[in-house]
């Protein structure tokens, strides 16, 4: 269940940030309603899972400082990218 909580985490951030228009991952932004949607509730399915093995204080701290994260990462990931690319 801990790596279900940490993928279902990253995978509703990712969702959230590619359906942003200012997203650099893609051409185009993935359509605004579904992607944020599947995104914010990828993340809501997340918290259960990280209350099977944590307690309540620690997942939400895990949870909140997983997405800081994945959300000040996802811009730097584009950039390296492209970096290789060229």
């Amino acid at each position: 269940m801990s790596i279900l909580f940490y993928v279902l985490t990253l995978l509703g951030c990712a969702l959230l940030y590619l359906s942003h228009r200012h997203q650099a991952l893609r051409r185009a932004p993935l359509p605004a309603l579904p992607a944020r949607l599947a995104g914010a509730l990828l993340l809501l399915l997340a918290l259960p899972c990280g209350l099977s093995f944590l307690g309540t204080a620690t997942t939400v701290f895990v949870w909140l400082v997983l997405q800081m994260l994945a959300f000040g990462l996802f811009p730097f990931i584009a950039l390296l990218l492209r970096r290789t690319e060229a």
